[in-house]
């Protein structure tokens, strides 16, 4: 009797061996894809430096765009060092944020709207922009570091929209003109002096470097308007909320407040 009570007793213990290492096997690998997960909404929240491989190409992923308040966004940017213009990492950002512009359809962005925290934008328009469907066409151009070096004292007035504030509109004031000195994208020192809506984007896109947002340019709460309120501008009351604002389609630019 010894025996096959020996080997019942044995074949019991090997079974419940199996079924607590298949346990304590199936917690692991939920906690592992628990952890992945919320590694992977970390990555999605907020990596901005991420890339995909295809194909022996490498593709720049579009962060989430950054919205008015969130904190990082409204606080002044660091500069680039020379080491990181070097860098292949830091040319495949600037591949994103223009891949971010066209995407989100914008007429230019600066690199922390999607979380790149760092003094860089691009603008251009190429064709018709709907969100500006009187603006001309610009070039392309990136610029980091920028610094504004001599503004004029005439200004002009403009419809402003942002990217990182949806559905808003504000009539903000600027400088006509503006001459504009840093780095383009091959970390080349340049200076430009730029006019028109070209001078009015790049200043919009500088003040996203140093935390600005167009709602903090207007003058009064009178001049904020949500997007439904510009498409029944035919309703309006005359001159209201002023005489240039009233007539000035989304894109032009006007003299008079």
């Amino acid at each position: 009797m010894i025996g096959p009570i020996t080997a019942l007793h044995f074949s019991i213990v090997t079974c419940a061996f199996h079924r607590h290492t298949a346990h304590s096997l199936t917690k692991l690998a939920n906690c592992r894809q628990r952890t992945l997960s919320m590694d992977r909404r970390m990555v999605k929240e907020d990596d901005a430096f991420k890339h995909e491989k295809t194909n022996e190409q490498t593709i720049p992923v579009v962060p989430p765009l950054r919205h008015l308040g969130d904190k990082k966004l409204m606080q002044i940017q660091p500069h680039v060092t020379p080491k990181e213009m070097e860098s292949d990492a830091f040319q495949l950002n600037l591949k994103m944020l223009l891949e971010a512009m066209d995407q989100y359809g914008g007429i230019g962005i600066a690199a922390p709207q999607v979380g790149w925290w760092t003094r860089v934008f691009c603008f251009g328009i190429d064709g018709n922009n709907p969100r500006y469907p009187s603006a001309p066409s610009i070039p392309l151009q990136y610029w980091i570091n920028p610094e504004i070096k001599w503004s004029s004292d005439d200004t002009n007035w403009m419809w402003e929209g942002c990217l990182s504030v949806p559905g808003m509109r504000g009539w903000v004031e600027r400088p006509t003109e503006v001459v504009l000195t840093g780095q383009n994208e091959h970390g080349e020192e340049c200076e430009q002096r730029l006019t028109g809506l070209a001078a009015r984007i790049a200043q919009h896109e500088l003040d996203h470097l140093d935390g600005v947002l167009f709602p903090q340019r207007v003058p009064g709460t009178e001049f904020l308007f949500p997007q439904a309120s510009m498409d029944a501008r035919e309703d309006w009351a005359d001159d209201w909320p002023s005489p240039g604002s009233r007539r000035t389609l989304l894109g032009d630019l006007c003299d008079e407040r």
